[in-house]
């Protein structure tokens, strides 16, 4: 079997990617061990942060800030209001369009994992610098605004 000395890639834009992804999944592991004590998966957590932060949101929008189809949201709230921690509530101006609101439990819950996500995600940057986090940060920003006009 031959071995390759230089990386498969020969793009650096392609090395780059390859070292985004693999921080990005195994951050989002630690972040999924973490709400798994609290019994929510990270896509729940995101629901319950949207909709916590923001108050009662229609799917739609919840399905484009968190950037998924409304088919995929629906699952995701169904386990949620299986937990009690939100329902679902019928606009009263136009009865097609279906809000998910924070149950008061969704509230407690909500609020309680909030400091244990901001913990999880701190600790994730720690090895940056607070000028390093800011520098970071303001790239990222900027090529989700390119990615946006793209």
């Amino acid at each position: 079997m031959k071995v390759y000395k230089r990386p498969f890639f020969s793009s650096y834009a392609t090395s780059l990617w390859i070292r985004f992804l693999r921080f990005s999944l195994q951050s989002h592991k630690k972040l999924e061990a973490d709400l798994d004590k609290v019994g929510l998966t990270s896509p729940q957590f995101y629901v319950l942060a949207t909709i916590g932060y923001a108050g009662g949101l229609p799917f739609g929008e919840i399905g484009a800030k968190m950037m998924v189809t409304v088919s995929n949201l629906t699952g995701i709230v169904d386990r949620l209001e299986e937990k009690k921690l939100v329902t679902r509530k019928r606009d009263e101006n136009d009865r097609r369009v279906v809000h998910v609101v924070l149950t008061d439990k969704g509230a407690k819950v909500y609020k309680s994992t909030i400091p244990l996500f901001e913990s999880s995600v701190s600790k994730i940057f720690t090895m940056l610098a607070g000028p390093e986090q800011k520098e970071l940060s303001a790239l990222l920003r900027k090529l989700n605004q390119e990615s946006l006009t793209n």
